[in-house]
Parts: C-alpha cells; structure tokens; sequence
C-alpha cells in the first residue's frame, strides 16, 4: 500500500470530519521527499477516530490518547491522528496543559516552525499555511511561528529543535529567531538531559551535522549542552598549522557515516587535547590524549545520559584512534591480529572513524592514507573475521593451569592465562598441545 492510498482510506473514514495532513510528512512533501509515517490532525475526539479507524487498521494504539493521539498501521504504514489541540504553558513546565479545539488554524498556531506549521485538507487537497511555512520551504529558512521568544518561554528545547531542522534540511536560521535563541540560551537548563540528548543526536545523525554545531556553538548553546568543545580553539600540530581544531573536529563529524558511534567518537576523539598540549623543539605534541580523551569522553556521554553500549563503543574508538592511520606495510601479523582482538566487532567503526581523521587534517595525506587501509584490509581478511578473534579465550582453564604447574590459587594463574591469551592472540598457540608448551617453556621452571 502506499501513502496516498492510506490518505484516501482515512478521508473515506472520515467523511463529514475535518482532517489535515500536518506537520512533517506535508514538509518533506512538499520538499518532494518520501515520507512513509503520516501525520493528521482532526476535530474529532479521539474516542470517535478510534472508532473510526478500528474498523480496518490492523492495528491501533492508544498511548497517547490523553493527549487527543490514536495511531494505527495498515500494510505497514504508520499514522498518528491527533484531535485539534488548543495548547497552554505555565512558563516553569515544558508540559502543556491540553484542550482540544474545534478550528484547524489555531491548532496550526501552536506550532513550532513555519514549515511545520501548514496543513493539507485530504478530502479537497487546499493547503493551508497561514505563516508562510512554503515561502519559507523555498527560500531555506527556519522561523518560528510568530513571536520567536514566545515559542521559546512555551518549550526551551525548542531551541535545539531549529538548530536540529537546520542540520536536517540544510536550512539557515532566520535572523530573528537566531537572535532570540542566543537571548535564551540559558533556559536550556530547564530541560531534562534526556531531552537534550535527543535532539543531539538527532543534530549529529543528520546530513549537515557541521552545520548544527557550528549553530550551536555559536548561538551559545554548546555551553549548556557540552562546553568541552568551546576549548578546541587550537592549531592542529605539524601539519603547516593549516586548520583549527575545532574546525577539524567539525568536519571530522560531516566527514565520518551516518553511525550514533562513529561520529559521537569523531566530536570528541581529540576533546583533550587542550590539557595535553606541549611544544618542543622537535614540535607540537598531545601525548596520551587518546587516553585521556577517552576518558573525558565517558563522563561527557553519560551526562548526557547514554546508554552503556554506546559509551562504551565511543571510549574504545576514541582511545584507539591513533593506531589505524599510524598502520605500515611493516607491521607484523602479529600486530594486525592484535588490532583485531582489540577492536573485535567494532573494527570497522574504529576504520570509518580513521579515514574520516584523516581526510579533516591533511587531504594530501590521504591517497597514501587511503593505499595503506587497503593493504590493511587484505592482511585482515587473510587472517579471518576481527568479530571471532576478540572471542578468543585462553585454550587452558584456571584449574588445568594450577594442575600442570603444580600451583594453588592466586595471581600467578591470571598471570598465566593473560600470558597465554597473548600467544594465542599473536598467531604462536593454536592449539591445545602449542598451549601446554608454550605455558611450560614460560612458567615451568618457576614452579
């Protein structure tokens, strides 16, 4: 099924009822982009459009019918059908108080941005945009629904929210609402971390993230969001000093996939920097600031309350950022297998993240740069899958090590099994036999 022919079961369904195509799937229509998700609004009580609607979705949900909202899908496409809403804020709440509303214009003024604020009349096709949401689709811009400091008093995350269509769309920000976001940059603190973690992702993952930060930081935002960044005002190192560090970690991010992990390890793989910063005749350095950055990194992301798994994919790039680029044609087996046990699953990630580095700091390093990955490459699927080797667990058990060294309990046998995860990490033990010999040659004589 698609979208059109659900848009004409719903205005079948709701013959003798108001009922609009709203917000996001009229924008990105209008923009001529696929939007499969639709969303409607309606001056029919959400107890009517579930009755409505119940008759032939296959499935209906109502979680959010408190708030006027029945979704449904068909054939696996989804819509949210939500009753005219006549908002109201308290100013210290993000919440609104709710009450439905009878007119489609006022429902539309409640609304955040221009381009979200129009509506198509699905039984007669009219467009609706009473703010010049279209103008505005066609110059570019991003606007707030009249006055831009009353939208921000209703809901401060809104403020993040225009930086985020921004990134999305490839938009500018409109000069009044612009100045009025930098004027309540401070209201950001009202907002929850969830939320703000949100819309950051939302900002990193989308096509211009560069864009939304550049935003950000320069609307005073990324002081309230994450002022780590306001400190990488600083000349890249022993690369004719050719960008600024901020800069390169922008287009670092603009640069790394579309990936929650990837790009989150592009913002931030070189956040230490700053504290790591010494200068000597042979140069500039940032000695240990993978491992510091790494660091650094885990409390910015759980701050922003990530979950576990991402900060711990992030932390393990960041902290080994450096070793890719540095790859030679004179590195061992050995030292390639090692990478790939480090990495394990998260070896391409840590690949994507590199070529990304590279490409921000020097373009005329990165054919030899992008030579050298491909060598790599040939040498790792000789060797195997990286996802098995970081599998690999000693070939011995604790109380076998203890049975042929003759030993109790205590450090020595971790000692052991490190030891041995090692040989076989390397390529030398591949076997049961190779792990009873190698343990004996090494430990043998101490016991």
């Amino acid at each position: 099924m698609s979208p059109e022919t659900l848009v004409q079961i719903l205005a079948d369904s709701f013959r003798g009822r108001q009922l609009f195509l709203v917000g996001g799937c009229l924008r990105d229509r209008l923009l001529g982009q696929a939007s499969s998700d639709l969303d409607l609004a309606t001056d029919a009580l959400p107890a009517e459009t579930r009755r409505r609607v119940s008759r032939w979705a296959d499935s209906v949900w109502t979680v959010g019918e408190k708030f006027g909202t029945i979704g449904l899908e068909k054939d696996g496409l989804k819509a949210e059908i939500t009753t005219f809403r006549a908002d109201t804020y308290d100013g210290v709440s993000r919440k609104p108080d709710v009450s439905f509303g009878t007119e489609i214009e006022a429902d539309l003024a409640r609304r955040d941005f221009t381009i979200n604020a129009m509506a198509q009349d699905v039984h007669s096709g009219e467009i609706l945009d009473p703010f010049g949401g279209r103008r505005d689709l066609e110059a570019r811009i991003v606007r707030f629904v009249g006055k831009p400091a009353d939208r921000i008093a209703e809901d401060p995350l809104r403020v993040l929210r225009a930086v985020r269509f921004c990134a999305k769309l490839g938009f500018e920000l409109d000069p009044e609402s612009a100045a009025a976001i930098s004027a309540a940059a401070d209201q950001l603190q009202r907002i929850s971390w969830e939320r703000i973690r949100d819309e950051l992702d939302g900002i990193l993952l989308s096509p211009h993230p560069r864009k939304g930060l550049r935003l950000m930081i320069d609307l005073g935002l990324a002081r309230h969001v994450m002022p780590e960044l306001l400190r990488l005002h600083l000349p890249e190192p022993a690369r004719h000093r050719m960008k600024d560090l901020l800069d390169h970690t922008l287009e670092a991010v603009e640069l790394a996939p579309a990936c929650a992990a990837v790009r989150y390890a592009a913002l931030l793989h070189d956040i230490a920097k700053p504290e790591t910063l010494s200068e000597d005749e042979g140069g500039v350095h940032f000695y240990g600031h993978e491992k510091l950055g790494a660091a650094q990194a885990e409390q910015i992301l759980r701050r922003l309350r990530q979950p576990s798994d991402l900060v711990d994919e992030v932390t393990l790039l960041i902290r080994n950022h450096l070793r890719i680029p540095y790859y030679s044609s004179e590195w061992s087996e050995s030292a390639v297998r090692r990478l790939m046990f480090d990495l394990g699953d998260h070896l391409e990630a840590a690949m994507a993240l590199a070529d990304a580095d590279v490409r921000a700091s020097d373009p005329t390093d990165y054919p030899d740069f992008s030579a050298r990955m491909e060598e790599l490459r040939a040498r790792i699927r000789k060797i195997g899958q990286a996802s098995e080797m970081a599998r690999i667990r000693p070939l011995l058990n604790g109380l076998e090590v203890m049975e042929l060294l003759k030993i109790g309990p205590g450090p020595k046998v971790g000692e052991v099994l490190r030891f041995l995860l090692d040989e076989q990490v390397d390529g030398r033990v591949k076997d049961r036999k190779d792990a009873v010999r190698a343990v004996l040659e090494r430990f043998g004589k101490e016991t």
